[in-house]
């Protein structure tokens, strides 16, 4: 072997060394980028927030905070309800299972008292979610888009039945009166203002929606950026109200005039349930579409991971 095909050999030699140092850069990079998209929860379209836990349930509809225990909270969805003991972190299952826990309640004014309604379901609580009974009562049907009680009084709750409206019930859902058939069609979340007499009303693309006489009648509010309302939740507390939109400006907003105006909070893209703590107003949880579960402890300022 001569000099000529002796350095042709090193030259190629020092070629597939090059090309393995290159693959292998390559390879460190996509893990790294692998690791960040891992850590950060895949969060899919959400911005501002890294998910603390991930539900894996086929739905992702309803939270509600215990109004005793700080770090427990709950969350429903078609196939039942879960319960958070450690503010989100981690998930079990309860007692109530094949059951839509679509939209939940958890008035402060007696804490043993949980509400869950959906589709065909209106099951109430009242030894804080132990068991559970049907409400027998006289709605004109069971498919439910929309529940919330009023925090100062547990016998006070409202129900978005499909096709029939509002009906209202001051007896703890034994009994029902009809209050409205003006709310929009397409409730499906409600939640109860500073009183009992407002009522505000999520209904997808038809925005968001607000009485002010106890739901008898309703009106648009047309301040709320996005292109239509998924969640609503009022803090009683702080006097603040909150909504997630959807459309291009899609994420959380909250408002202290009741919805006249409102504020970008930092967490953005499609948020489906979303809830403040009755002990705590710095304290909310929000769950994304792809079931990313973020956590703020500063009223909605930041949402880190842990």
């Amino acid at each position: 072997m001569n000099k000529k095909q002796i350095e042709q050999q090193r030259q190629q030699a020092r070629q597939r060394q090059a090309r393995q140092l290159v693959l292998g850069g390559v390879v460190v990079i996509a893990l790294l980028l692998g690791i960040v998209w891992w850590t950060t929860g895949r969060s899919g379209n959400v911005s501002g927030g890294i998910p603390i836990s991930r539900l894996s349930t086929g739905d992702f509809h309803a939270l509600a905070f215990s109004a005793v225990e700080p770090e427990t909270v709950y969350f429903g969805h078609h196939g039942g309800l879960m319960v958070s003991r450690d503010g989100g972190r981690t998930w079990q299952a309860t007692s109530l299972q094949n059951a839509d826990a679509m939209a939940l309640a958890a008035p402060s004014a007696d804490p043993q008292t949980l509400y869950a309604a959906g589709h065909g379901v209106l099951f109430k609580s009242r030894d804080g979610g132990v068991t559970w009974g049907s409400l027998i009562a006289n709605l004109p049907g069971s498919d439910i888009h929309g529940f919330a009680a009023d925090p100062a009084n547990a016998q006070v709750v409202f129900a978005h039945v499909v096709g029939s409206g509002l009906w209202g019930s001051q007896d703890g859902g034994e009994t029902w009166s009809v209050l409205s058939s003006g709310a929009p069609p397409s409730t499906f979340n409600l939640a109860v203002g500073q009183t009992a007499q407002t009522l505000y009303a999520a209904a997808g693309k038809a925005g968001l929606w607000r009485s002010n006489d106890g739901g008898t009648t309703w009106s648009a509010l047309t301040g709320l950026p996005g292109d239509g309302a998924i969640a609503v939740a009022y803090d009683a507390a702080a006097q603040q109200l909150y909504a997630t939109t959807l459309g291009d400006e899609a994420g959380l907003y909250s408002s202290s005039d009741g919805g006249a105006a409102w504020t970008a909070l930092d967490l953005k893209g499609t948020l489906l349930a979303l809830a403040v703590s009755p002990l705590d107003s710095n304290h909310m949880l929000a769950v994304d579409e792809t079931g990313g579960v973020y956590s703020s402890r500063d009223g909605g300022v930041t949402w880190p991971p842990g």
